[in-house]
């Protein structure tokens, strides 16, 4: 498989698994909650590999990407034969997304899911820490 392929089949996963099964996925709302708990809201958006959230006021957008790792082996059945390669792909539930606001200011997020949930952490590069909670059960 070509990195490309492989990088659609990680981000096919993780819209599978926010979407909860086979249906067009749905977007899935999101929290970030800062160290005084103010709340400001999200969502990802799982069919085009996108999240956007509004902080203070300003919109932030931006992409994700889904960890996904490539294993080769080779095995010998006998001297006879030649060898067989194999190719395991490996899709984590992890995940990591950039945004950028309207006035150009950043936010790097890493992300854990499982199915329709998500736990995360987003960074200013000032400095300014986010946890981010989805909860779509």
């Amino acid at each position: 498989m070509r990195a490309s392929s492989l990088a659609l089949l990680g981000a096919s996963l993780f819209a599978l698994a926010l979407a909860g099964g086979c249906a067009a996925p749905q977007p899935l709302p999101f929290r970030l909650v800062d160290s005084g708990t103010e709340v400001q809201n999200g969502a990802f958006f799982p069919d085009s590999q996108r999240l956007e959230v509004r902080v203070d006021g300003e919109l932030y957008s931006g992409f994700y990407i889904v960890a996904t790792s490539v294993a080769y082996s080779q095995t010998l059945y006998s001297r006879r034969f030649f060898p067989r390669d194999t190719i395991t792909t490996i899709t984590s539930n992890s995940a990591r997304a950039h945004l950028v606001s309207t006035e150009g200011r950043q936010m790097n997020c890493e992300i854990l899911f499982e199915v329709r949930r998500a736990l995360g952490e987003c960074r200013t590069p000032a400095g300014k820490v986010y946890q981010l909670i989805a909860d779509g059960q």
